[in-house]
């Protein structure tokens, strides 16, 4: 199932390369989120190494996805920064 949604950044390990988004709205629910899959943008991003920062909003599809282990059971992708 994918869903278009809004949220904000949470945080983002830049380092580990990935992070969690707060879905707007909904209290206390938690996004997993990849810098895979964070939509590529060579003026964002000049030297192609995508990331997110804590409070930004952002724009994406929410994934569904009960067959991952961790207990992370939505995820996001396509994600578009909307402001800093």
């Amino acid at each position: 199932m994918k869903e278009k949604c809004e949220g904000i950044v949470e945080w983002f390990k830049q380092e580990e390369g990935y992070g969690s988004i707060l879905l707007s709205g909904i209290d206390d629910s938690h996004v997993f989120v990849h810098f895979s899959s964070i939509v590529p943008d060579s003026n964002r991003f000049p030297d192609g190494f995508r990331y997110l920062s804590k409070g930004q909003r952002v724009s994406f599809d929410l994934i569904e996805t009960p067959e991952l282990s961790d207990g992370q059971a939505k995820t996001a992708r396509n994600v578009v920064i909307l402001s800093n």
